[in-house]
């Protein structure tokens, strides 16, 4: 009978630490994987100006394929305040802002426009296209600006 008590304990025993180990193992390959998740394959640095002030600035990891994915994406995490609508040529963009929503102004013609100096298609075009057709790559630099236009 001792004998079969100590094979009981000795079981046991085994089967507690086959199942602390069982949870080490799973809880660090949980660790991993949340440590090394991707946070975006690459980095793409915001500028927002309105009435002669940096509203926000920002180096921003993304895997957005556009510039209106980004945006929808900064929206959507509480960075930035934006109001837009999609018209037929692509996202038009009536508003911006980090804590305050600047919006456009058509009778003080006041218009948000962006510009990329390193953006490829926008150095190839002249101009930057429509943020939804226009494709960004790491290390894109964009800035944003309420600016008055003058015809």
């Amino acid at each position: 009978m001792k004998k079969e008590r100590g094979k009981v304990k000795k079981k046991t025993k085994q089967i507690v630490v086959a199942a602390i180990a069982l949870i080490v193992v799973v809880a660090g390959i949980f660790l991993y994987q949340q440590l090394g998740q991707d946070k975006g394959d690459k980095e793409i640095h915001i500028m927002i100006k309105a009435d002669g002030k940096t509203l926000y600035k920002e180096s921003v990891d993304t895997d957005a394929g556009t510039l209106a994915d980004l945006l929808k994406e900064l929206e959507q995490e509480g960075e930035i305040k934006l109001d837009y609508e999609d018209q037929s040529y692509g996202m038009y963009i009536k508003g911006m802002g980090k804590n305050k929503l600047y919006k456009e102004n058509p009778k003080a013609n006041k218009y948000w426009v962006y510009s990329s100096e390193n953006n490829k298609s926008c150095i190839e075009a002249g101009y930057c296209d429509a943020a939804n057709a226009l494709k960004i790559t790491d290390q894109d630099y964009f800035v944003f600006e309420l600016s008055e236009i003058t015809y």
